[in-house]
């Protein structure tokens, strides 16, 4: 049905859909990078951030994965 389809949608997608809408804020401006980290580090992180997006929990990608380890050491 619509109605079903509409929720599978809400439940895979990274934003919700309908009247759900989160507020829109205006983060700090993102520079790109490259760095280099062993493969089975890289593995782990994209298993954390996959295992995340399909729990709706943050953070979804390796960027903000990466993001918010770089914070958590830098506020040490």
């Amino acid at each position: 049905s619509e109605d079903q389809a509409d929720k599978l949608a809400s439940m895979l997608a990274d934003k919700p859909y309908g009247d759900d809408k989160r507020p829109i804020e205006s983060p700090e401006k993102l520079a790109r990078t490259t760095i280099s980290l062993p493969e089975s580090l890289l593995r782990q992180c994209e298993d954390l951030a996959l295992n995340n997006k399909r729990n709706g929990i943050e953070p979804k990608n390796v960027s903000a994965l990466v993001r918010a380890a770089l914070e958590g050491y830098l506020n040490k």
